[in-house]
């Protein structure tokens, strides 16, 4: 499957970022993050995703280091799928450090009711940019059900 995720459906519902203090521009960064799917939601098993949320951790010096999330998509038939995330973020090449790419997996760890046995691998590619809070994405992997 493959799917993407504009930054106008992405809003990043909660940052809390704090200074390390050991040298300058290094932090850690708690943050909520919302995706919507007004239009071509994508699906798994057949049911639409309704929409996506990501909560989890960053740390950065300049800009790159490494990113954490627990991820929650809730499904149109109120199924959920669970999983994590593992990437690191990048900056990028002359611009601030509020500019980067987070390249990383989610691995889909289960899920609710029909997508309980929900298992796979999505491949994430993300450009960011924190000083106006936007987060364009692009999924692309594989999944399938095993029994219970």
């Amino acid at each position: 499957m493959a799917f993407e995720v504009h930054e106008q459906n992405s809003k990043y519902t909660q940052q809390h970022t704090l200074d390390i203090g050991d040298v300058p521009g290094h932090t850690i960064r708690l943050f909520e993050l919302h995706r919507t799917f007004p239009d071509d939601p994508p699906a798994f098993a057949g049911v639409a995703v309704k929409d996506y949320w990501a909560r989890g951790e960053s740390e950065s010096l300049g800009g790159n280091g490494p990113v954490f999330t627990y991820t929650l998509f809730n499904m149109a038939n109120g199924d959920k799928i669970f999983g994590r995330f593992d990437g690191v973020a990048q900056a990028t090449a002359g611009q601030s450090a509020d500019k980067r790419t987070v390249v990383g997996t989610v691995v889909l760890t289960g899920g609710t009711g029909k997508m309980r046995g929900i298992r796979g691998t999505l491949h994430v590619l993300t450009n960011v940019d924190l000083s106006k809070g936007l987060n364009n994405t692009r999924y692309e992997g594989e999944y399938w059900m095993e029994k219970e």
